[in-house]
C-alpha cells in the first residue's frame, strides 16, 4: 500500500485516478460491485493500473482484518504509482435520517462528458458543490445540465416518488450510476414497484410527492427540500424500500 504520492504521478499532475467508498459492516458491503465498477473504469478510461482485481480485493480484506475495522467508510484509491486504502467515520446519525437532507442547485452546469460516468479522483466540481451547499445552509447540491435537466447530487443519486411510482434520472445522462442505485432498482423489482428512468427538468420537481438520495454510505436519505420546494417528510413507498436495504 502506498501512502506517499510523488509529484511525477499522474494523480498529482493531472488528478488521474479512481476511487471507491465502501461501507464496512463486519464485511465490506457490495465489494464485488465496487470492484467491478472500478476495474471497468480502468479499462474504459485506459488508466495505467498494473495489478488485478483479485489482488486489490485481498488487500482490502487484509487491511480490514489488520485494523479490526467495523462501521466505517473505507476508501480505496488506485492510480499509476499504486493504491491507497484509508477509513473515516460514518457521519450520519439517527437524527440525520429523521431530519433528512435539504438540497440546493449547484452553481456548476454540467456538459455531456464521459468522465462523469466514472468515479475519478478529479472531484473538484463535487467538492465545490458540497461546500457551496453547506455554506448556504443546505446538505448537498444538485447538478443540472445545460438544459436544466436534473443529473445527480455531489455524492449521491436522486430519486422522486409520485403516487406508487419511483422516478430517477436516466442512466444515459452524464452521471455516476451508483452501487446503491442498482440496489434500489432490484428492490423495486422485488416489491413490484414501478421505477422509471427519464429526463426530469428542474421545473418538474413540483410534480412529485417525495424525494430521496442514495449512495453506498448513506444508503437512502429522504430529501425534505430542493431550493424552495418542500417535500413530505414521510412516504409509504420509501418506507417499503428502506426496510429492504
Amino acid at each position: 500500500m502506498k501512502n506517499n504520492v510523488s509529484f511525477e504521478s499522474d494523480l498529482s499532475k493531472f488528478g488521474i485516478g479512481l476511487f471507491e467508498t465502501i461501507k464496512i459492516n463486519n464485511d465490506p458491503e457490495y465489494l464485488d460491485l465496487h470492484m467491478d465498477r472500478m476495474f471497468n473504469s480502468i479499462e474504459e478510461l485506459g488508466i495505467d493500473i498494473n495489478y488485478p482485481k483479485e489482488f486489490l480485493k485481498k488487500e482490502i480484506f487484509d487491511y480490514i482484518k489488520s485494523k479490526d475495522i467495523n462501521n466505517k467508510a473505507l476508501r480505496v484509491t488506485v492510480f499509476d504509482e499504486g493504491y491507497n486504502i484509508s477509513t473515516r467515520d460514518v457521519p450520519y446519525s439517527k437524527e440525520t435520517y429523521e431530519k433528512g437532507f435539504k438540497l440546493v442547485i449547484s452553481p456548476i452546469k454540467r456538459g455531456n462528458s464521459i468522465i462523469y460516468r466514472h468515479k475519478t479522483t478529479n472531484y473538484y466540481e463535487n467538492i465545490y458543490t458540497k461546500k457551496y451547499a453547506n455554506k448556504n445552509g443546505f446538505d448537498d447540491g444538485l447538478f443540472l445540465d445545460c438544459n436544466d435537466v436534473i443529473l445527480e447530487c455531489s455524492m449521491s443519486n436522486i430519486f422522486f416518488i409520485k403516487g406508487d411510482c419511483v422516478y430517477t434520472p436516466s442512466k444515459e445522462l452524464p452521471i455516476l450510476n451508483g452501487i446503491m442505485k442498482k440496489r434500489i432498482f432490484n428492490i423495486c423489482k422485488e416489491l413490484k414497484i414501478e421505477i422509471i428512468e427519464k429526463n426530469i427538468k428542474i421545473e418538474d420537481i413540483n410534480e412529485y410527492d417525495f424525494a430521496f438520495v442514495t449512495n453506498s454510505i448513506i444508503k437512502a436519505m429522504k430529501v425534505t427540500k430542493i431550493g424552495t420546494k418542500v417535500y413530505s417528510s414521510s412516504n409509504e413507498i420509501f418506507d417499503k424500500i428502506v426496510v429492504c436495504i
